[in-house]
């Protein structure tokens, strides 16, 4: 995985965590947040840059497609190591 020149720095003043996203309009694009987000015991800062460029149309439609694909054969293997 690359890693960026810069890391950004949050509001809360910590360096920002790279995260990926997983929803299907961006699958698999990574952001930069709060270093904190994710703690129970704090409230993550509203910090949120994109790091990945967004992709094209066409590229969210293959990797959603491949995804797919792939949790179908994962849920398979799953069912056949129960019987």
């Amino acid at each position: 995985m690359e890693m960026p020149e810069v890391i950004p720095v949050c509001y809360c003043g910590n360096l920002a965590k790279l995260n990926m996203y997983w929803s299907n309009d961006n699958p698999g694009r990574r952001f930069f947040g709060c270093n904190k987000f994710g703690s129970r015991f704090q409230k993550p800062y509203q910090f949120f840059s994109w790091f990945d460029p967004p992709f094209t149309p066409r590229s969210r439609i293959m990797l959603l497609g491949l995804l797919k694909k792939v949790r179908t054969l994962e849920d398979a293997k799953r069912r056949e190591r129960r019987t």
